[in-house]
């Protein structure tokens, strides 16, 4: 019946593998409905499987099948409990490691183009001479039209010692670049930036816990040290996704005493499990702010949680993501290298809280218990080491909330489409002058050429409730509406297109900023960014004035 015997084996491996884990997990023995509840499931599913793969009208991949069965049956778990296959391990061995074999350059989607938005330092794609702002044509003489950015970098990424050949345009180029590059080992750091952005004042962003983190945290402040005595820190753990767990432990070690609860984790067939402080702090009582907002996610949220409930620093920005979930990764299948990811066990911070957000557990016929709990109840008060109230579920609550600066639409078109990026490129390519210097200063010259680079771009930028007038006229005939109304509403559309001609001079020092930022990236990297950056950047700003006031910082933590 099976075309594909590893199909049949695989269905096979996972009945008798679910069925050892439900007995073993369930301790079913002697307990006959559980059996029967087994045998049934098992049979059904068995019998599907296999009387849909003689009868149904098309011909079927019993692979691709079985495949879509276990996808269906992990849709009912948690959004991170997935079976997945990884070719040669990349994709797991760069969260565990930070470390992939690649080229070595950072890519993005620009005008639906697959475009460098950066080569990372001392990597082959530098080396070689690779651009900001040069577009992937083809890999390895095939056409990458058709890929979406995922499956580019995947291509781009393969054994360490392999060759690729990469084939880009390059603006004011004719003829296209061809490179060989040979795939080297790409170490990701997880530390990007640890600066003195003022006298005494650190400023660190850590974007990733891979198991290398708490080292390079550790090495970034002793490189600062021998530069300046250090007063006060500002950790970044914005749009950080988390990591490992230990990882996690180990960047909080440098900021607690040692033997401090950090984070315990528990699940139904896992004990309870507590990871304390143990290595001596090198920031012991530094006044310290943790950025955080709805992108910093699991191991970022252990470490916030724990500096908010052992009251060592002050939270400033969103209100975290919420995972609150740990997984483990176990392997299936050697051969094809398939993993099944499974959160085993939730994780509690000191305060005995959990920053699970209730987006799972929903399905009665699947999991036996569905009472509500006091992990996703926001009403239900927990301490602080201080006394401070706070709440578990959905997140963490910063300490001072202040949200991101709202771009606008205007802003957020120039940038999102890649205006302002490939404006950047293009000025740059016409003054090469330029490309060794650390910084460009956007005076008013550059700010007219582009707005004029806009304007003969001629893009409709869709200004702020233009969009919902339009939806509302649509409405309005749908409905039947009076004339009159729809008259006034027409009215207001054509003063509002009236004023496009005028929003981008409404802008301007906006648009000044972004622009000094662009090229800032295109001259120093990454780095160059985030130091352009950090002078206008609402968070960074209120951290540095809560770090500054004493009386203020101590009065967030309830300091007596």
């Amino acid at each position: 019946m099976f075309r594909n015997k590893s199909a049949a084996s695989l269905i096979t491996f996972l009945i008798i593998s679910f069925s050892v884990l439900w007995l073993f997990n369930n301790n079913a023995a002697g307990d006959d409905d559980i059996y029967y509840k087994i045998d049934k499931g098992l049979f059904n599913l068995k019998e599907v499987f296999e009387t849909v793969s003689r009868n149904y009208v098309d011909e079927l991949d019993p692979e691709g099948l079985s495949k879509s069965a276990i996808n269906g049956m992990l849709e009912e778990f948690d959004p991170y409990t997935v079976f997945y296959e990884d070719p040669g391990s990349q994709n797991l061995r760069m969260i565990t490691s930070g470390k992939y074999g690649g080229v070595g350059m950072e890519i993005g989607m620009q005008k639906g183009n697959i475009t460098v938005i950066s080569p990372m330092d001392d990597t082959p794609a530098k080396s070689a001479g690779v651009q900001s702002g040069d577009i992937i044509v083809k890999i390895d003489g095939d056409s990458v039209s058709d890929l979406s950015l995922e499956e580019a970098s995947h291509k781009l990424r393969g054994k360490i010692g392999t060759e690729v050949t990469l084939e880009f345009k390059r603006p004011m180029m004719e003829e296209p670049i061809v490179l060989t590059l040979t795939r080297e080992e790409i170490i990701i750091n997880d530390v990007t930036f640890a600066e003195f952005i003022e006298p005494g004042t650190a400023y660190i962003r850590l974007s990733r816990f891979s198991d290398k983190a708490g080292k390079e945290l550790r090495n970034a402040i002793r490189d600062l040290k021998t530069q300046g005595e250090i007063e006060r820190v500002i950790l970044d753990l914005r749009g950080n996704p988390g990591g490992l767990l230990t990882a996690a432990v180990e960047v909080a070690d440098v900021f607690l005493q040692p033997d401090q609860l950090v984070v315990s984790t528990r699940g139904t067939h896992e004990n309870e499990t507590k990871f304390y402080s143990q290595e001596n702090p090198l920031l012991p009582t530094q006044k310290l702010a943790v950025l955080i907002n709805e992108y910093s996610a699991s191991a970022s949220e252990i470490v916030a949680g724990a500096i908010q409930d052992l009251d060592r620093g002050i939270l400033v920005g969103n209100r975290t993501f919420g995972k609150g979930l740990v997984q483990k990764v176990y392997p299936i299948d050697k051969v094809t290298q398939s993993y099944l990811k499974i959160t085993t066990a939730k994780y509690y911070v000191p305060s005995g809280r959990c920053i699970q957000k209730e987006d799972y557990k929903r399905n009665k016929s699947v999991f036996t218990n569905l009472s509500d709990s006091i992990e996703y109840d926001k009403s239900v008060n927990f301490r602080t080491q201080n006394g401070r109230i706070v709440h578990g579920g959905g997140g963490i609550k910063p300490d001072v909330e202040i949200s991101d600066q709202d771009m606008g639409r205007v802003l957020m078109t120039l940038s999102l489409r890649g205006y302002l990026f490939q404006f950047a490129v293009d000025y740059l390519s016409r003054h090469p002058e330029l490309k060794y210097n650390s910084s460009i200063k956007v005076n008013d010259e550059i700010l007219n050429e582009f707005n004029n680079y806009i304007e003969k771009a001629n893009i409709n930028i869709e200004m702020e409730g233009e969009r919902e007038l339009k939806d509302f006229l649509k409405i309005a005939d749908d409905e039947k509406y009076n004339s009159d109304l729809k008259d006034l509403v027409s009215v207001a559309l054509q003063k509002l297109e009236s004023q496009k001609d005028t929003v981008l001079e409404h802008k301007r020092e906006n648009i000044r900023q972004m622009l000094t930022t662009e090229f800032a990236e295109k001259l120093s990297g990454s780095n160059g960014r985030i130091r352009s950056s950090l002078s206008h950047d609402a968070q960074t700003q209120k951290a540095l004035e809560l770090l500054h006031n004493a009386d203020q910082y101590d009065k967030i933590l309830a300091v007596r």
